[in-house]
């Protein structure tokens, strides 16, 4: 049965940086006081999203935000509406989800009341690799204790 928090790192594992929303929300779920919050990793985005969201009160989104946009490891925090009114800044994953969110709304889903999306600069997200790009793993870790430190109450 999902629980207050969700930790959802979005991207591809085998595409370099594109892994990077996984390798970060893992890194938060691990900081995370032993049950307070669950963590689910996916390579999915718009529609498909509606049941990981579903059920949870509070959402941390993170992923990869497509080379250009942000230095690599730079940490970006997005609304909804920015979602939706820059998709050639965003990967695929989070392009729809205010449209995920509505829909799930509509149908009386029980949705996230506060979903925070949270995008990390990267090099290369279209190479095969098991790991991100050196300047993009360098940073995973002051990409975690940014994202950490804006949650914080």
């Amino acid at each position: 049965m999902p629980g207050q928090l969700l930790y959802l790192g979005l991207g591809n594992p085998v595409l370099c940086d594109d892994r990077v929303g996984h390798e970060v929300a893992s890194a938060l779920h691990r900081r995370a006081t032993p049950g307070s919050a669950e963590l689910e990793l996916a390579s999915v985005g718009g529609l498909e999203l509606l049941h990981l969201l579903e059920g949870f009160r509070r959402v941390v989104i993170v992923d990869a935000f497509e080379p250009g946009f942000l230095p690599p490891g730079e940490v970006a925090e997005l609304d909804l509406e920015e979602l939706t009114a820059r998709p050639s800044a965003l990967s695929p994953h989070t392009a729809s989800l205010k449209h995920c969110l509505e829909l799930g709304r509509l149908c009386g889903l029980p949705m996230p009341e506060e979903v925070r999306v949270f995008v990390v600069g990267v090099v290369e997200t279209r190479r095969f690799g098991e790991r991100c790009t050196p300047e993009v793993e360098a940073a995973i870790p002051a990409a975690v204790d940014a994202i950490a430190a804006a949650l914080a109450p």
